[in-house]
Formats: structure tokens, sequence, C-alpha cells
């Protein structure tokens, strides 16, 4: 059976939601990063966080641009998919926090974030453009690109340092796994004492 729409609704439409929704979410995400920063161990995540939180005070600033420019009052539609990521966030910090699998799970969820915020200013970009409104989307491509970098720099700081900390986490010193480098210096060393017999 077909589903009767009961208004009209068009590509403006979806622009304006999609502008209050990441408003919400910004706003949101400002608020939720102290907490991840004074929970962070490793040294480049706590000034990543913290710079990324400079930019996010930025990106509420454009988008309150955003709002003049297509003459909206700047308002807030609450977001359920940004309260989910940070509830789930919060959660992992609970059950990981206090470890170096800490600096890991805040990772894991900060590029959750992310990847949300892309999808959404990508395709507001995309919608921008296609209705004239090349100075919003100018707007949103500052931001986008902003978000990207902050994924980028996440994915370096845990392949550098984060990962191979949280490898040996919460094992006995005698048992952690050796670092890549041990690995391969044990490699090279052949009959090495560093092999044990189980």
């Amino acid at each position: 059976m077909a589903t009767t729409l009961t208004s009209d609704k068009n590509l403006m439409d979806l622009l304006n939601h999609g502008v209050k929704d990441i408003y919400y979410a910004e706003k949101k995400i400002y608020k939720s990063l102290p907490k991840m920063i004074k929970a962070a161990k490793d040294p480049q995540l706590q000034q990543g966080l913290a710079q990324h939180r400079e930019e996010t005070l930025h990106q509420i600033e454009r988008l309150e641009k955003v709002f003049e420019s297509l003459s909206m009052r700047p308002k807030a539609e609450k977001c359920d998919a940004i309260d989910g990521i940070i509830d789930e966030s919060a959660e992992l910090l609970d059950l990981f926090g206090g470890t170096k699998t800490g600096d890991a799970a805040i990772i894991f969820s900060c590029q959750a974030i992310e990847h949300y915020e892309i999808s959404r200013y990508g395709s507001m970009c995309a919608y921008a453009r296609a209705l004239g409104h090349d100075d919003v989307a100018q707007l949103f491509e500052e931001t986008l690109a902003e978000e990207k970098n902050a994924d980028k720099t996440l994915t370096g700081v845990a392949e550098s340092t984060v990962n191979l900390a949280a490898e040996g986490d919460d094992m006995p010193q005698e048992d952690a796994a050796p670092t890549r480098p041990a690995r391969a210096a044990a490699k090279e060393t052949s009959g090495s004492s560093v092999k044990k017999s189980r």
C-alpha cells in the first residue's frame, strides 16, 4: 500500500533540518570533549582533542553564519544520533578509563563522532550547492575539511602510539606482547634468549 504524504517537503526543508540537527550536535560535542581530554593519557591525543574543541567552537559560530545567510533563527533540534554516540562514549570511558586502552576507547568514540559529522556536512554542502547557496556551501566545506583532518589526526595517534600501548595493557609484564621494534629485533637474532620454552 502506497504511503500518502501529508505535506510537501523539499530539499530546502531537509537542509534547514540538517542545520538545526548539526547545530545541536556541535554544541553537545563541545560540552563532552573536556571529559575526554581530562581522561586521555597520551599527550598527542590530549593536544589533538583540545585543538579540536577550539575548532568546534568556531564551527558553532560558522553555523550561526549559516542560519543568518538562510534567514533562519539559530535553533538546535535534538539529534538522537549524536546523543547515542556520546552516551556510548561515556559508557566506554567508564569501562576502559584508567588504562592505556582508555585512550584507544576515546579514539574509537571520537572517530564515530567525526564520521557522523563528515557525513552530515558532506550532504549539506551538496544540498547548498544544488540550491544555489554557494556561500553556505563554502562555510560547510571549511568545517568538513576540519572534521576530515581531525579524523586523520586521530588515526595517526592511534597507529603511532595508542594502539601499540593498548596491545599489552592489563597483561603481566613478563607475558606482555613485545612491541613491533622488539619483534623485528627478535627475528634478526637467531637463537635469541628472547624465545621462551612454554
